[in-house]
């Protein structure tokens, strides 16, 4: 199943690893996280191989809403009360601070990657909650406020917005950074141990290891397998619905997600652990829900795609970064790349 970005933006195939290397930094997974990071390495001075099991780009970022916010949730009210109020600023900080490093990043290397600054609002019925969580995130130095002014059809009663927020196509942005890189594709890692990775045909022996692929596969003593779950998503691209001036995301189950893209509009819902959708429908979902807010849209007419993305959920909503031996770096996430 094809996306909408991956059916407008084609990156190059890469041969698979072949034999023995030896580098200062190896990163398994070349998404969105694994390339940046190789990325960054790269430009602190390392010598760095990526590596991928199947294609750059071709799992999470290929399906992404691609939202570049600060924003996540109904999040920086709980990391107060979980963490304190420096903790949950220092969170904040890193993450307004993302955002402006794509801006920068984007402007530095001369990237054309359709991006557009946007507001990013976060509905729902209750307005109480809303508002803690928008005093929450100001208190935290987030540009946020609480407003009763959103323009979706949805039902609402008031929305978090924060101000500064961006949309962009991913793997255009991906695609100029993947080929400053040596990344090796279909070289899946069998094994990680000590300093040396294994795949099917070589070997990397680095200094330091990144996994960016989800899940990584050193069990102990980290246990991701029981800190963390994958939960999925579906979005519909629909053509001729009304302008949304935002990017939108609901609050609690069931759901939905809403931003533009060129003369489309993005529905994202239907969310559920995964396993959980064995009777189907949750396209279904997503037809009728547009049919109801969007009576006029339609699906293009060159089909572009539905499609699904993946993401791997942490028991708390910050970053997880639980022991790993040394040398070995877990990217920590909240809900994915």
């Amino acid at each position: 199943m094809g996306s909408i970005w991956s059916q407008t933006c084609s990156i190059g195939r890469r041969p698979p690893l072949r034999g023995h290397l030896k580098t200062q930094a190896a990163v398994v997974g070349a998404g969105m996280a694994g390339v940046l990071t190789a990325y960054a390495l790269q430009q602190a001075g390392l010598s760095v191989v990526v590596l991928e099991a199947d294609r750059i780009a071709g799992g999470q970022t290929q399906n992404t809403t691609a939202k570049i916010t600060s924003q996540h949730g109904l999040i920086y009210s709980r990391l107060i009360q979980s963490f304190g109020e420096e903790t949950a600023r220092r969170y904040a900080k890193a993450n307004q601070d993302a955002v402006r490093a794509y801006q920068d990043l984007i402007d530095v290397q001369g990237i054309s990657c359709d991006w557009e600054e946007r507001c990013a609002y976060l509905y729902g019925p209750d307005v109480t909650v809303l508002q803690e969580e928008a005093e929450a995130a100001r208190r935290l130095g987030l540009p946020a406020s609480f407003t009763r002014e959103v323009s979706i059809p949805i039902p609402h009663d008031g929305a978090v917005c924060f101000e500064g927020q961006a949309q962009f196509h991913p793997l255009k942005f991906l695609k100029v950074l993947a080929d400053q890189l040596t990344i090796y594709e279909q070289s899946r890692v069998l094994t990680a141990e000590g300093d040396l990775l294994t795949t099917e045909l070589g070997s990397v022996q680095a200094e330091h290891i990144v996994f960016a692929c989800h899940f990584p596969f050193v069990n102990f003593p980290g246990m991701y397998f029981a800190r963390m779950h994958q939960e999925r998503s579906y979005v519909l691209a629909l053509q001729g619905a009304p302008p949304v001036d935002g990017m939108f995301l609901g609050v609690g189950r069931d759901t939905f997600s809403l931003r533009t893209y060129g003369e489309l509009l993005l529905l994202g819902g239907g969310g559920h652990r995964t396993g959980e959708n064995t009777e189907g429908g949750r396209y279904d979902l997503l037809r009728r829900k547009a049919r109801e807010w969007f009576p006029r849209a339609r699906r293009p007419p060159t089909g572009l795609p539905r499609t699904a993305c993946r993401l791997t959920m942490c028991p708390i909503s910050a970053p997880t970064l639980p022991a790993i031996p040394a040398g070995m770096w877990p990217l920590g996430s909240r809900s994915g790349v």
